[in-house]
Parts: structure tokens; C-alpha cells; sequence
């Protein structure tokens, strides 16, 4: 190459490059004789270039999670966008123009350590081929190892927007319009996992904050969920792993036992960037089996009509939440109620929504690939039916976008947990707002959990004899009015074991309590203390 084109590609004079060139000896000289400091190049970075690389690789993990794949080419168009999104906002000098090149796709690939990402060659989509070869190979292994329908699982994760209401209601209106008030745009992760026999795991949720104020002072092992956090509510490596141990090998293990069945198990995941291969040696009863890159559309069971009957059913729960507060309390309007609707709520639905599933819908989604143990198969599961009972609930809750709620908002409203993540979207994602917020939240982690005392069980005994009470007189059948008395007596009787248990600690105190003067008052003054109060091995000298 010669000193022009060389001058002409580093935007340098042909004579100083020819300078460079004649002096090459004296600069490899000085720079072998120079420190391992002297040797490092520091480049200051384009600041909106930073910005976008980071809400790029927010968008990439979120596309991720949504088994949405996504290739090299895709990557530099979005890099592209975010840069014009981030520009005019960004004081910067003086800008050179981003190409998103194939060598920075390369730099950002590897800074980024995204391994599984395809960013050459075809166009990233469902893997048809390896769809079509997979299942035979997986129906193999099941055979050969002898695994039965209930100890084969998958799991997968999806995103819930838990306080989203459909966009015509307003609701969504109101909250659009209200400063700062963005909770219809919060975001959680949800955890599900099911066997091949129908039986699904407790759900598990991945949140923002460690402790929200709506679940402090609260047993997070009494949660009807198994509950994780990070910053960004999703999945990661260190958390599927905590989940592996401490939630999916105990679950499955009592749910072995309760059938008389060895522990041995073999749970089915995807090839995302959350599920590390460290997953394998998590224990020795049982393995885990990943699905063909890019096949999750086609291959994985809870992909199949699971997750959306789920959302659908969370969301049907919602609205009967508002409705039942209406009905309850004439004075509170809809508004007030969503409002009032928070984290703590939401785990609940979420569980009972889970609870919902019948068994023979979730066996019925490993047709694809376990086509043998699927028990009189009518069709993947469909949320066609929570569909309508929403609408109907919408149009007994009445008033904008309830009443005339029809099938196409509803289905917006469960398409909107897949949709893509917007450029303003990721811009609020990257601000560090956010984390000061979680820090907060994380700070009332260290509140103890309340504990009973004979004073709050006291209260609870009255207050549950005045609901006994107002049943007794206000129902017209005196049978059925014992009835649900005897079923709130019924329904007390593990707070009942809880205050017996309390009176008896009450009643054995321990003898060590009475000793605590006469041992504060012999540190305070010595051995006199002993004229003023007789010691223990004094009062046996008493008849």
C-alpha cells in the first residue's frame, strides 16, 4: 500500500506518513523500551453512541425473552434508530456518522459476550429443520431412559405488564395523561413450569425491586409465588439457577413423592441467554435438555396456547377484582380500585390464574413433540372462552372501553406483553431513575417479618365472631347461615393452633427471667447484694 492511500485512509498528509514511515525503527525502538502503561491507547467513546449500545443490547435481551430471534442485520437497524433517537437529545461537539458496520457489530458482539446470536448468513426464524428432527431424537431419550409423563417438565418465561388495562378503557387514558404515573407500563417476569402429565409447579415472578412497600413485613416462603428480582425483571443465568434449586428440584421432588415415584426428572428449556449450561450439573437425579435454537414457536410445550390462557385468566381475575370492589362498596369509583390494585394483589392472581389451567389442557401442548402421552387430544388450549368472560365482566363494570369492550381490544391487550419495546421505552429503561427507586425498595428488605402476639389474635377472634354474627341475623336460612359460620370457624382453626401455642409459651417462662436482678444488682454492687436478696440456694433452707 502506498504512503498515498495510506494518507488518503487515515485523513493524514502523504508527508507525514512518509515521515512515520522513514522514522519506523526509532518508534518500534522506544516502544519496546516503554512501560506497559505507555502502551495503552484510551479512545473517548461517542457519549450517544454509548447510549444507544446500551439501550440496543436492552432491546436484544428483551427480544430474547420473547423468542423473538433476531440477526446481525436487524441488530444494525435497530443500532441505527437509536442513534437518530438518542442525537438530538445528547450535547456532543462534534459527531462522526455511525454506519453500524459489520466490524462494530463485531466489537458490540463480543463487549456484549452475546454467543448465541446469529450475525451472519440467513435471516434469523423458526428453525423448521431441526423442528422436524428434534422431536424423534427427544421421544429417544425419554424411551431409553424410562422417564414417565410426570417427570418430564419444561419451563419458560414471559413477560406480564400486571396492572395494563386495555387501551380504549379510561383507565389507560387517565393513566397516559397522569405525571410520573406509569405503573400500566410495569413490568414483571413470569415463571411457569408444567410436566407432561398436566401438573404445573408453583409460578415463579422475577420484579424490579427486592421488597415492595405493598410486601413488606411479609415471609417471602409464604408467597403464593416463588419471588426473585433483578433491575430489569428478567431472567438471568444466576437466577435460573436459584430457581433450579430452590424452587423447581424441591417442587418436584414433593410432587414425586406424593405419587410414589422415584426422584428422576428431566426438564426442557429454550436456548436463552438466561438458561446457562451450568443448569446440567445443578443435580445428579435429573437433566436438563435444550431445544433447538430459533424452534421454540414450534417445539415448546408452553409456547403452545399456555402462556396467553394464563394472561388471559390473570386477566379476567382483574377485572372480576374491580367488579367484586364495586359491588362491595357503592362509593368507590373504577379508578379508585385499579389504583388501589397493587404488586401484592398481583401475585395472587397470578397463582390462582396458574391454578386455573386444567391438566389436560397444559398435556395436551406436548402433542409436538410427545405425541404418544397426550390423553384425547381436542386442540391446543385457547383463551377463547376467558375472552368472553372478560367482556362480559367489562360491560357489568361499565363506563368508556368496559362497556362496549369487544374480542379485538382484549386480544391487543394480550398481544401487548409480546410487543417490542419502542425506542422511548428503552430510553426510560437506561435512565438511572429507576434504580434509585429500587434501592429504596431494596432498603425495606431489612424490616423483620410482624410477628403474632395475643393482642392481633385477639382481634382477628373478634372481628371473625361479628362476620358470624352478621350472617346469623341478616340470612334468612338458618342452615345455610350455620353452614358458613362453621366453615369460618373452620377456616380459623390454624390461627386457633397458633394462639394455643402462644398461651402455653406464655404459661412456661423460663426460670432464667426471674434471675435477672439478682444478677444485675451483683454486677452493680458486688457481693452486698446478697443481704438485700436471698439467693436460689438460700430458699431451699425454707420448709
Amino acid at each position: 500500500m502506498s504512503c498515498a492511500e495510506v494518507g488518503r485512509r487515515v485523513v493524514k498528509n502523504e508527508s507525514s506518513i512518509r515521515s512515520i514511515k522513514q522514522m519506523q525503527a526509532e518508534i518500534r525502538q522506544s516502544l519496546c523500551a516503554a512501560p506497559t502503561m505507555a502502551k495503552r491507547v484510551s479512545v473517548v467513546r461517542d457519549k450517544v453512541l454509548l447510549k444507544a449500545e446500551k439501550a440496543l443490547s436492552l432491546w436484544i435481551e428483551d427480544m430474547s425473552q420473547k423468542h423473538v430471534p433476531v440477526d446481525g442485520r436487524t441488530i444494525r437497524e435497530k443500532a441505527l434508530s437509536l442513534c437518530e433517537h438518542f442525537g438530538p437529545m445528547t450535547e456532543t461537539p462534534e459527531r462522526k456518522a455511525f454506519m453500524a458496520s459489520k466490524g462494530w457489530l463485531a466489537s458490540f458482539v463480543n463487549r456484549c459476550n452475546l454467543k448465541n446470536l446469529r450475525v451472519t448468513g440467513e435471516t434469523a426464524s423458526a428453525d423448521q429443520e431441526s423442528a422436524s428432527t428434534f422431536p424423534h431424537e427427544f421421544r429417544r431419550l425419554v424411551g431409553r431412559k424410562g422417564y414417565l409423563p410426570e417427570q418430564v417438565y419444561n419451563c419458560d418465561e414471559t413477560a406480564l405488564f400486571w396492572k395494563k388495562m386495555p387501551s380504549r378503557t379510561y383507565i389507560h387514558k387517565d393513566a397516559r395523561q397522569a405525571m410520573g404515573f406509569k405503573a400500566f407500563k410495569d413490568r414483571l417476569t413470569l415463571v411457569l413450569c408444567g410436566n407432561a402429565a398436566g401438573h404445573m409447579i408453583k409460578p415463579g415472578v422475577i420484579y424490579r425491586a427486592c421488597t415492595p412497600r405493598p410486601l413488606k413485613n411479609k415471609s417471602k416462603e409464604s408467597f403464593p409465588v416463588f419471588w426473585q428480582h433483578n433491575r430489569k425483571a428478567w431472567m438471568t443465568a444466576i437466577l435460573f439457577l436459584e430457581w433450579l434449586q430452590q424452587c423447581f428440584i424441591p417442587e418436584v421432588k414433593s410432587y414425586l413423592r406424593a405419587k410414589g415415584l422415584p426422584f428422576k426428572a428431566l426438564l426442557l428449556i429454550d436456548n436463552a441467554p438466561g438458561h446457562p449450561q451450568a443448569a446440567c450439573a445443578a443435580d445428579e437425579n435429573f437433566e436438563v435438555v435444550f431445544l433447538p435454537p430459533n424452534s421454540t414457536p414450534l417445539l415448546q410445550p408452553l409456547d403452545q396456547g399456555i402462556m396467553k390462557c394464563v394472561k388471559a385468566t390473570y386477566t379476567r381475575l382483574t377485572f372480576q377484582r374491580i367488579r367484586d370492589a364495586l359491588d362491595a362498596n357503592p362509593h368507590l369509583n373504577v379508578t379508585q380500585s385499579w389504583k388501589s390494585f397493587n404488586i401484592a394483589d398481583a401475585i395472587i392472581l397470578i397463582a390462582e390464574a396458574v391454578k386455573a389451567i386444567k391438566h389436560s389442557s397444559v398435556n395436551a401442548c406436548w402433542r409436538p413433540l410427545w405425541r404418544n402421552v397426550v390423553n384425547d387430544f381436542k386442540g391446543f388450549p385457547s383463551a377463547d372462552t376467558e375472552l368472553e368472560n372478560i367482556r362480559i365482566i367489562a360491560m357489568e363494570i361499565g363506563g368508556e372501553g368496559f362497556s362496549d369492550m369487544a374480542e379485538g381490544d382484549l386480544r391487543e391487550q394480550l398481544e401487548a406483553h409480546r410487543g417490542v419495546l419502542s425506542n422511548h421505552e428503552l430510553e426510560e429503561m437506561t435512565k438511572s431513575s429507576t434504580e434509585s427507586e429500587d434501592d429504596d425498595a431494596e432498603r425495606l428488605e431489612q424490616a423483620e417479618p410482624p410477628a403474632w402476639t395475643l393482642e392481633k389474635f385477639a382481634d382477628v377472634f373478634r372481628q371473625a365472631q361479628i362476620l358470624r354474627d352478621k350472617i346469623l341475623e341478616y340470612d334468612p336460612s338458618i342452615e345455610r347461615g350455620l353452614m358458613v359460620t362453621r366453615g369460618i370457624t373452620a377456616s380459623l382453626r390454624p390461627l386457633q393452633d397458633l394462639i394455643d401455642e402462644a398461651k402455653k409459651r406464655q404459661r412456661q417462662l423460663p426460670i432464667t427471667m426471674f434471675l435477672t436482678d439478682a444478677s444485675s444488682c451483683m454486677e452493680a454492687s458486688g457481693s452486698n447484694c446478697e443481704d438485700d436478696q436471698p439467693s436460689c440456694s438460700r430458699s431451699k433452707r425454707f420448709p
